[in-house]
């Protein structure tokens, strides 16, 4: 099924392509883009060469994303060179509650309900409504990309877990090109609550689409499984 619009309205399995991931690869310089912080202000991500940074994708109702903020404390207590930043993107499931985002000015205001519902330490940057940043990073709900002081990409990956930064952090000098983890969702007493941020539709909804988020994954698991055993490019799905 092909794809609606960026900021859909009603989750399904047909929005992501979870063999697809677009965006400079370990190794590679960092695109630039250009977000806001909380207070509207342009920031580039130029402003920040010369500083370690990690940058994570989230939004209020990704799971994924919220299950990550206990264990980045602790890697920002750890790492206090490293710049640690969340791009919030669009809602992972939008629902009857909190739904698409329509505007920029609206993007803004649901940031601050992100700090609020869940405590994020981090500085929170708002892509744009159309999601620009997003789209050229890899559009998936909770990407994870480690960027070294000269702007180059040392570890990128498909979905964020501290214990795979924290291990990339404590190796530095190195590039990072395991890019791929296999997963389903998060654990049910995570999931279950951020979902229903959305709403119950948005919780029922996710709930249909698990079949088919099975299949995807399995199918990804595969490819990327392929892909390593033939020695291929390994730019998709490594």
């Amino acid at each position: 099924m092909a794809k609606t619009t960026y900021n859909y309205k009603r989750y399904k399995m047909s929005e992501y392509e979870l063999g697809v991931f677009p965006g400079a690869r370990a190794g590679e310089i960092a695109e630039n883009f250009t977000v806001r912080d909380q207070d509207g202000n342009d920031v580039s991500l130029e402003e920040y060469r010369g500083k370690w940074l990690v940058l994570e994708t989230g939004s209020i109702t990704c799971s994924m994303y919220v299950k990550n903020i206990g264990g980045i404390k602790k890697l920002q207590a750890k790492y206090p060179d490293v710049e640690f930043l969340v791009i919030y993107v669009r809602e992972a499931h939008p629902g009857a509650r909190l739904g698409p985002h329509e505007t920029d000015e609206q993007k803004l205001e649901m940031a601050d309900r992100l700090r609020e519902f869940y405590g994020e330490p981090r500085k929170i940057l708002v892509d744009n409504v159309d999601g620009d940043m997003h789209k050229a990073y890899g559009e998936l709900p909770n990407m994870v990309y480690v960027i070294n002081p000269d702007g180059k990409v040392i570890y990128r990956c498909n979905w964020a877990f501290p214990k795979n930064i924290d291990k990339v952090l404590a190796n530095r000098d190195q590039l990072h090109t395991k890019e791929y983890m296999a997963i389903i969702t998060a654990a049910p007493w995570v999931m279950i609550p951020v979902v229903l941020r959305g709403g119950w539709d948005a919780l029922w909804d996710l709930m249909v689409a698990l079949p088919m988020i099975t299949i995807a994954h399995l199918k990804a698991d595969f490819q990327n499984l392929k892909k390593k055993l033939s020695g291929g490019d390994t730019k998709a799905v490594e």
